[in-house]
C-alpha cells in the first residue's frame, strides 16, 4: 500500500453500495470476495470513508454488527469462543489509497462506537507487507493489537481491540516484522499500545491488556 502521507481529503462520510464496490472492485484482499458477500456486507452495515478533492470516495472501511451472519464476523466469534455476539461492532480492512485511512478509519469509528451499543469493537487487518504502514494508524486511534491470526481461512490478520484506556506501563517494545516473539507476547495477554520507527521498520509497544 505504500508509506502514510499527508492526504489531500475534503471531507469523510458514510458511502453508498455503489462508490464502495467501485472501491473493492480494485482490492485483492480475500475478505471483499466474493461479490456477493460484498453487498451482504452492505446489507447488514455500513461503509464509511474519506473522500479526495474532486468528491469521490478514495479510502473506506466497513462496520459490520459482530452478530451478523457473515464469513469474517463469524470466524471472529468462533475464534473467541463466543456463542452468541450480543451488542459489539467489527471494522474490515479498508479499502482503497492509504493516504486517506486517518480520516476513514476516524469516522468509522465513530459510527461503530455508537453502533455498538457498549459491546466490543474489533478491527482486522491482513498481515501484509504493505499494510505495516497502516498498524500505527490504529494504534494511533485507541486500538490495541491482541493477536494475529488466520481468519476464515485466510492469510494471518492483525486483530485489533478498541480499548482507548489501555494502561500504557511496563512497555517492551518488540519489531512488528517479528511475528514469533510479538505473537508470544500476544499470547501471554499483552497488547501493542504504540509504535514508533525502527530499523527493522516499525516497532510496538507491548503492555499488559
Amino acid at each position: 500500500m505504500g508509506t502514510i502521507c499527508e492526504p489531500m481529503i475534503r471531507q469523510a462520510r458514510r458511502l453508498s453500495a455503489e462508490e464502495f464496490c467501485r472501491l473493492t472492485q480494485r482490492e485483492a484482499s480475500g475478505l471483499y470476495r466474493p461479490r456477493s458477500e460484498v453487498l451482504r456486507m452492505l446489507a447488514l452495515g455500513e461503509a464509511w470513508g474519506a473522500c479526495e478533492p474532486e468528491g469521490g470516495p478514495g479510502t473506506a472501511l466497513t462496520v459490520l454488527p459482530l452478530g451478523a451472519d457473515l464469513s469474517a464476523p463469524s470466524a471472529l466469534r468462533a475464534m473467541m469462543g463466543w456463542r452468541a455476539a450480543g451488542h459489539g461492532v467489527l471494522l474490515m480492512p479498508p479499502a482503497g489509497r492509504p493516504e486517506g485511512l486517518p480520516q476513514a478509519l476516524a469516522a468509522a469509528l465513530g459510527r461503530a462506537v455508537r453502533r455498538s451499543r457498549g459491546g466490543p469493537v474489533w478491527a482486522v487487518l491482513e498481515c501484509t507487507p504493505e499494510a505495516e504502514d497502516l498498524v500505527p494508524v490504529y494504534l494511533e486511534q485507541g486500538f490495541v493489537l491482541r493477536g494475529i491470526r488466520p481468519l476464515n481461512g485466510l492469510a494471518p490478520c492483525w486483530l485489533f481491540l478498541f480499548s482507548p484506556q489501555a494502561a500504557r506501563e511496563e512497555t517492551v517494545w518488540v519489531p512488528l516484522a517479528d511475528w514469533a516473539r510479538l505473537a508470544l507476547w500476544l499470547s501471554r495477554g499483552w497488547g501493542a499500545v504504540g509504535s514508533r520507527p525502527g530499523g527493522q521498520g516499525p516497532e510496538l509497544a507491548l503492555c499488559p491488556a
